[in-house]
C-alpha cells in the first residue's frame, strides 16, 4: 500500500520540477525560432499588445505562460513606437530592453554631422540621407523657440548657428525639423555640461555666445588640437591691442560660397560677419564647433603670436610680427 503512494508522490514531484523548469525556460526565454522577430511597436501600444502580435505571428512559446510572469513580476516596461529586431535567443529582460531603447528602433536613419558644418550644410546632410528637406530644415530653424543666452540679431544669417553639435545621430525619416534641432541643441548642452564637469569652470550664459563665436572661427581655420589653442591665442592677442582678426573663413561665410581662393574685393563685403571689414568677433557664429574647438576658446596658449600661415596642407607656421610673417610668405 505505502509503495504506490511513494511512487505517485515521486511522479508528482517529477511533474511538478518539469513544470518548474519547462515555466522557468518559457518564461526566462520566451521565444521560439532561429530567424530574428521583427517587433513593430505602433503609437499607443502597451507591452501586453506588443506580446498579443508577437503571439499572432506564432513567435511566443507558451503566450499564456508568458503573460503570468509578466502579471505576477509585475513587468510594467516604458516601450517606445517603432520596429525592432529581436534575437529569439534573448531573454524577456534583454527584449525589454530593446524595446525601451528609441536608438534602436530600425526605422532609424543614422547621420554624421561632421565639425566645422554650418547649418546649409547640416540641412543639406540631412537631405542626402532622406531624413528631411533641406528647405524644412532651413525653416524650422529660423521658426525655432531661440534660448535666452543666445542673441537675436536680425543681421545673423541663422540665430541657431553654432548652437547645433556635430555628431552621430539617429532619426527616423520624415522627423520634423524642430525634433532635430531640439536633439542637436540637447547634444550641445550636454557637451557644454561635461566640459564644465571636466575642467571644474562654470560657464555663465552671458559669455557662452561668445565662447561659441570663437570656437566656431578655430573649427574653421585649423584642424589640429595644438593649433587650435594657438589660433585661440592669436584671436585674443588681436583683439586685444585691437587689430581685426582678418580670418578667411569669415569672408567664405559672409560671401555664403566656397571659394578656393580669396580676392581683394572679396575682404571688402561689408557684412558683420566678415573680419577683414568688422572689428573684433563677428556678429555670431560661423560653423559648428566641436568640443576641442570649445575648449580651445576657453584655454587658449599663452603666446605673443599675431599671425599664422599655412606651411603645408594641414600645419601652420605662427608668427609674432607682421615681418617675420611677410619674410616666410615670400620664401614659399
Amino acid at each position: 500500500m505505502k509503495k504506490p503512494i511513494i511512487i505517485s508522490l515521486v511522479l508528482l514531484l517529477i511533474i511538478g520540477l518539469g513544470g518548474m523548469l519547462y515555466y522557468k525556460n518559457v518564461t526566462s526565454h520566451p521565444f521560439k525560432g532561429k530567424e530574428d522577430i521583427v517587433v513593430e511597436v505602433k503609437e499607443g501600444y502597451t507591452f501586453y499588445d506588443v506580446l498579443g502580435e508577437l503571439n499572432n505571428k506564432k513567435v511566443v512559446k507558451n503566450p499564456l505562460l508568458t503573460k503570468i510572469y509578466v502579471k505576477a513580476n509585475k513587468i510594467s516596461p516604458k516601450i517606445v513606437p517603432g520596429e525592432f529586431s529581436v534575437s529569439p535567443a534573448s531573454t524577456m529582460e534583454e527584449f525589454i530592453k530593446v524595446l525601451e531603447d528609441p536608438s534602436l528602433d530600425q526605422q532609424n536613419t543614422t547621420v554624421t554631422i561632421p565639425e566645422g558644418y554650418t547649418i546649409e550644410q547640416i540641412g543639406s546632410t540631412l537631405e542626402e540621407k532622406g531624413i528631411l528637406k533641406k528647405d524644412a530644415f532651413i525653416k524650422a530653424c529660423k521658426e525655432y523657440k531661440v534660448p535666452e543666452y543666445i542673441s537675436k540679431q536680425t543681421e545673423k544669417r541663422y540665430i541657431l548657428e553654432g548652437f547645433l553639435f556635430p555628431d552621430t545621430y539617429k532619426f527616423k525619416k520624415n522627423i520634423s525639423g524642430n525634433e532635430v534641432i531640439s536633439a542637436m541643441h540637447k547634444r550641445f548642452k550636454e557637451v557644454i555640461s561635461a566640459i564644465e564637469k571636466e575642467k571644474n569652470i562654470d560657464i555663465k550664459d552671458e559669455n557662452l555666445e561668445r565662447i561659441i563665436t570663437k570656437a566656431s572661427l578655430i573649427e574653421r581655420e585649423v584642424t589640429s588640437k595644438e593649433e587650435k589653442l594657438l589660433v585661440s591665442s592669436v584671436i585674443d592677442n588681436r583683439i586685444n591691442i585691437g587689430m581685426k582678426l582678418q580670418i578667411d573663413a569669415t569672408v567664405l561665410y559672409a560671401l555664403g560660397e566656397h571659394k578656393d581662393a580669396l580676392l581683394y574685393k572679396d575682404l571688402e563685403i561689408e557684412s558683420p560677419y566678415n573680419t577683414y571689414y568688422a572689428q573684433g568677433m563677428p556678429i555670431g557664429a560661423i560653423c559648428s564647433p566641436g568640443k576641442d574647438s570649445i575648449e580651445a576658446a576657453l584655454f587658449p596658449e599663452t603666446t605673443e603670436f599675431l599671425y599664422y600661415i599655412t606651411k603645408d596642407n594641414l600645419n601652420h607656421k605662427f608668427f609674432k610680427t607682421y615681418e617675420e610673417f611677410l619674410d616666410y610668405k615670400n620664401q614659399q
